[in-house]
């Protein structure tokens, strides 16, 4: 029998398209204007057998109206809450997605994807299996993770229900030592921090999660029961962006928290932008510093801080280039190579070449390393002859990037593709692999957490390419491969292959799957550059692709997202190539 919907829309061009469009699925639809009339037809849908409506697409007002109130209040009553509703709405409003959220059998959906209405009437109506893409019945917020800290039970859980029907992934902590503890083990996006606590107050545990090395960078807001100017102050002071009051509506509630997770995406989007630029300042330019008007360093490339020998960037931002540089700073920009003996941070004195360009516009100057070809400090002979008879020598790269011992054959190999790159036929690619491990509860963590399961993984990906010093791994879940092709296509395939093998692994873990993420570079084409800097490089590109999502690869030349499985066009001819052994 065919299903019949009843549609209120008071704007004629939407009910129209969106009348048209479900009329299209096979379904019967009775379309009106008005909220108040759409009452009458739903008391008078039992006065003919079979003539009941299957569900109604209520086109939420972008404004509040009275007599859609009245609807709303009408569709939660024992008489229609088991009637299925598709909310149609222009802008998913917090007080729209409340109401969504807490009734049953209730979905919602923009008006711009109205086309997907499909897809929720089936999971509505229970349908079966649809062959369209399924769309959340609730709300999809899953890429943020709140961490809800209070010792009262009650509030904890009624908390963690609301926050879970908007979509949100919530973990509950109820004391000071349970919250550092869980921000320390995974990584949270907003903590809701009740003021008063057993042991501490809200604004020192937001304090504390700020301060911390491994926390820090979580937004906190701090929830009270009380209207106090001191705790305001106390919690925004402290850190907080955001003072909330238990006993407000749950609405407003939602609304603060939908404000704050947009300020956590933009943050998000601003640091893989950062991310990014970086990424095509390592590519286009190498080792460089930037300094600000005022002299202060504001940045350096990965590529400099190897070229500095330095552990970390940190050392130098902030600082005044007079405390780095010559006596006067950088000398003269834009009048060739300049050679200097600079001071580091240690007391050490370092030789340096570099070429200083001024932007006008901003007061701000570039100071970019001549790049030289640099073999590795021993050959390989020499270098894999030290590794078996001292313990404590290393090769500068190895330990400069914390790479492990097993690396050194490898970077042997990268340095002698460099050193004939372009005498060879062949072209070759360094591909860098991370491996996770995502569990039953959605937790992700590096494969290296299990030891067990690392042995496996280890074993599996050196069985695929068996050419000798081409795969190793690098350090913790991070592995390397050098890559033999003719062509630069044939590399993205070999990619995708060792992609789709990682995942496929057979370990027979209970609940546990692996995903993994990379960045591939070509050596051929890069052959310019020293080692170490595109080693730097290709770090740089993983850990891009691991701030958006898993499975993908990040072609660093082309500077293209390589998805792990292709899409249905290319998928019979992932299996063309296969590594050469």
């Amino acid at each position: 029998m065919t299903k019949r919907l009843l549609l209120v829309e008071p704007s004629a061009t939407m009910r129209y398209v969106l009348e048209k469009h479900v009329k299209s699925l096979g379904f019967t639809v009775d379309a009106i204007a008005s909220y108040g009339d759409s009452l009458q037809w739903l008391k008078n849908q039992y006065q003919q057998f079979g003539t009941e409506y299957s569900a109604l697409l209520f086109g939420w007002p972008s404004t509040p109206q009275t007599e859609a109130s009245v609807l709303a209040n009408v569709l939660e009553q024992a008489e229609f809450k088991d009637l299925p509703v598709v909310v149609m709405s222009t802008d998913l409003r917090a007080e729209t997605r409340a109401w969504v959220a807490g009734r049953d059998n209730t979905a919602v959906i923009g008006w711009k994807e109205y086309s997907g209405v499909e897809a929720l009437l089936v999971q509505l109506l229970d349908e079966g299996p649809s062959n369209v893409e399924a769309i959340p019945t609730k709300f999809d917020n899953r890429d943020i993770h709140l961490l809800v800290v209070d010792d009262s039970s009650t509030i904890r859980h009624s908390l963690r229900d609301l926050f879970r029907m908007q979509g949100y992934q919530v973990s509950l902590a109820a004391s000071r030592i349970e919250a550092l503890e869980l921000a320390s083990a995974q990584s949270f996006d907003i903590a809701v921090l009740d003021f008063y606590l057993q042991e501490t107050t809200g604004d020192l545990l937001c304090r504390e999660l700020i301060a911390h090395k491994d926390t820090g960078d979580i937004v906190c807001t701090v929830l009270t029961g009380t209207y106090s100017d001191h705790i305001i102050k106390r919690s925004l002071r402290a850190g907080a962006v955001e003072c909330m009051f238990k006993n407000e509506s749950s609405e407003l509630l939602l609304s603060r928290i939908d404000a704050i997770s947009r300020f956590v995406r933009q943050q998000r989007e601003l640091e893989q932008e950062r991310a990014l630029l970086a990424e095509i300042i390592e590519s286009l330019a190498g080792a460089v510093i930037i300094i600000e008007s005022d002299r202060r360093i504001s940045y350096l490339s990965t590529a400099a801080v190897i070229e500095l020998q330095m552990e970390s960037p940190d050392e130098l931002i902030g600082r005044t280039s007079v405390e780095l540089l010559e006596a006067d700073g950088p000398q003269s920009a834009g009048t060739g190579l300049h050679s200097a003996s600079w001071r580091l941070p240690d007391g050490k004195n370092i030789a340096v070449d570099y070429e200083h360009v001024f932007i006008e516009s901003s007061g701000r100057s570039i100071l970019r390393f001549a790049q030289n070809k640099v073999a590795l400090e021993n050959t390989a002979t020499t270098l894999i002859a030290d590794s078996a008879a001292s313990t404590d020598r290393q090769d500068p790269l190895v330990k400069a990037m914390g790479l492990s011992d097993e690396s050194r054959p490898l970077l042997v190999e990268f340095q002698n593709y460099l050193n004939t790159a372009s005498t060879m036929t062949d072209r070759v690619s360094l591909f860098v692999l991370d491996v996770f491990v995502t569990t039953d509860n959605g937790r992700t963590v590096p494969v290296s957490s299990y030891s067990d399961l690392e042995s496996t993984v280890r074993a599996s990906l050196k069985a695929i390419y068996k050419r000798s010093g081409h795969v190793s791994v690098l350090k913790d879940n991070r592995y390397a491969f050098l890559l033999r092709h003719t062509e630069e296509p044939q590399a993205y395939l070999l990619v995708r292959k060792i992609m789709q093998l990682c995942l496929e692994i057979e370990h027979g873990f209970y609940g546990i799957e692996l995903s993994c993420s990379g960045s591939l570079l070509s050596i051929s084409s890069n052959d310019q550059r020293s080692l170490d800097v595109l080693m730097a490089h290709a770090f740089k590109g993983v850990d891009l692709v691991n701030t958006r999502s898993p499975n993908q690869t990040l072609l660093l030349d082309l500077r293209r997202m390589l998805s792990a499985y292709p899409s249905a066009e290319s998928q019979r001819t992932k299996d063309v190539m296969s590594p050469r052994s």
